[in-house]
Formats: C-alpha cells, structure tokens, sequence
C-alpha cells in the first residue's frame, strides 16, 4: 500500500493500491505524480488528483527496488534497477487530458511486456548481480550493484560508459554528483569512495573492456578511499557543504564536499545501526533502534535526542522548513510521525 498525507493540515489523504507485493522504491515527480517499484516485478505510475493508478510497467523477472527519474532534452524518463540485475529506462508519460470520469475507464494503462510499451526505451545489461542503488542526472545515470561495481551509463546512447572497480564487496549506495561531476558510493566494505568522472584518468589506472558488445572503460581505482567505519555504509546523504555516511556500526560521518576531509563524527549510543538519515547544510537528522538525534551542522552540537524516544525502531526521516516526517515503529505498529517545530 501506498498511503499518502497533507504535512501542512496533519492529516491522511488517501490510500494507493494496485501493487502486488512490497513497495520498495517510491518518488514524487511533479504535481501530484508518484512512481513507485515492487518485489511484485512491475513500475507503477500514481495520479494523487485522481486517486488512482494510470500506468504499469512490467518487463523487470524480479524485485524493482530502487529507480531515479531524469530529466533530458525535456523528456523525463524513469531509469529502475531490480535483482534482475538489469536497469530498464521507460519515458515517463505526460500528463494525460482524460477527465476524471473518463480515468475511470481507461485506467491503469497495463503494459504487459517491453515490446507492447510505447514508453519503454530499452535495457541496460552489464552487472552479474542485483542493483541495489541508482542515481542519476541529464543523460548519465549511475547504478550500484551486489557484484563491487558500479556503472556509469548514457542513456541518450544506452550505452556504458564505465565500469568503477574498487569496493571490494557488495556496494549499497551510490550518489551522483553532477555539479562535481563525481560519483559517491559506499557498502559492505566499509569505505566511501570518490571517482572523478570529468576526467577519468585521476582515479588511476584504466583499462579498455565491452560491455553488452559495446566498449567502454574500466576503472580499476577510485579517486579517494574515505576511511573510518568498521561495518556496512548503508546509507549517504549530499548537500552542498556536506556528504554524511552512516553505517552499520552505529556511526555517522560529516565529511567536506571541497576536500573530503571528516568534520564531524557521531556515535548512536547503542552503537545500532543507522537506519534513517537526513540532512541539509545546518541539520542532520538520524535514526537507529530506539534512538533519534539531530545535530547542528553549524555547530557539530546535538539539539535533540529524546524526541522519539518511545520508538522501538526509526525507519526513515524526511524534513522540509519547520516540519520533520518520521517512519517509526511502536509496539508492532507502523506509524507516520508528523513533528512541527514552529
């Protein structure tokens, strides 16, 4: 189930069903536009004005789990990763003038297979593993995988670009940085790793490989290994003054977006690990079994560590202005935490 709520009156709107299974993967688009990815194998496309679903995109043999949604030539385009180990590129489909009556009957839209879908691009093969991450801006998107790699693509030429050797285990999260030009990724190996994707050379040696029958280029170093955590980096955040890791260790670090050196470190006192991050350039939010904090970035100083503190488990963190969203969990229920700091 998808459920959706107003943040500024406090209250629950409505509830979106159609998928099959879990929804591991959700995005808001633009003006009342949802995307969302299952483990029942299929995209979905949410109308919130209307209520409903207007379009599935199936073609994905098993779990969608995470997607990025890119904007090129004025076109935007949903690129999703699934334990298929495949990425699928589908053009995200314009605002339909069907009336809300009309929606009634026609739909959701159900295209069963790629060849069928006037909105599927194509297929992006070249990782051995599931996707775990995708990330992506313009015509270049980035994904993540269980196989160590990760893979800078083009989709205006749905081609590889290169292929990022380094993680010396499974890489679970990875953030394109396109002002920077850079790629950010982290995972089981307990590093954070910096590529310069300008110019490619500066990351190390490199090597001419194919990919899917086309060639491309090999990386066999990152620009910078961030060193520190002792277990899985599960989770990085960007703003512009800051890249925040957090991992399995219970530690969360602030490092410098102009040099990469670490500003600040945090220990969650249970030393459980970090399941909920959140941050701009004055304010981290973080959550772990039974604890929430939020720190000053300004300052490096805790604000508030008592908030939620009758939650069993903080699942994810959202805020905006004045308003801080919470996923928790309390004796056995899920709830949705709406916290106002005016």
């Amino acid at each position: 189930m998808i459920r959706v709520y107003d943040s500024i009156n406090k209250k629950f709107l409505l509830q979106l069903s159609g998928h099959d299974g879990g929804v591991f993967a959700l995005k808001y688009v633009h003006d009342g536009i949802l995307v969302s990815g299952s483990t029942d194998r299929t995209v979905r496309i949410w109308d919130i004005k209307r209520g409903c679903c207007t379009h599935v995109f199936k073609g994905h043999d098993s779990t969608v789990g995470c997607f990025d949604i890119l904007e090129y030539k004025n076109t935007k385009y949903i690129v999703s990763g699934s334990r298929d180990n495949t990425l699928h590129v589908w053009k995200l489909p314009e605002e339909s003038s069907t009336t809300d009556h009309q929606a009634e009957h026609y739909y959701p839209l159900v295209f069963h297979t790629p060849e069928e879908n006037p909105y599927f691009v194509g297929i992006l093969r070249g990782h051995s593993a599931p996707i775990r991450a995708v990330s992506g801006h313009g015509n270049i998107v980035i994904s993540a995988s269980y196989d160590s790699t990760l893979i800078v693509w083009d989709i205006a030429q749905m081609k590889c670009l290169y292929i990022l050797n380094g993680h010396t285990d499974r890489v679970y999260a990875a953030i394109y940085d396109h002002e920077r030009k850079r790629c950010i990724s982290a995972g089981m190996d307990s590093t954070i790793r910096i590529w310069d994707l300008e110019n490619i050379r500066n990351n190390g040696e490199c090597s001419n490989t194919t990919n899917c029958a086309s060639p491309c280029t090999k990386v066999l170093e990152s620009m910078y290994a961030l060193q520190g955590h002792t277990a899985l980096v599960g989770s990085l955040k960007l703003s512009d003054k800051f890249l925040v890791s957090a991992a399995a260790d219970g530690t969360i670090r602030v490092w410098d977006t102009s040099d990469y050196s670490r500003k600040f470190s945090y220990n969650h006192t249970d030393f459980s690990s970090i399941t909920a991050l959140c941050v701009s350039d004055n304010i981290l939010a973080s959550g772990s079994e039974s604890q929430f904090n939020i720190h000053n970035l300004r300052s490096g100083q805790l604000v508030h560590s008592n908030i939620l503190e009758d939650a069993d488990q903080i699942w994810s963190v959202k805020f905006r202005g004045n308003t801080l969203v919470a996923a928790v969990e309390r004796d056995g229920q899920n709830l949705l935490e709406i916290l106002d700091f005016n």
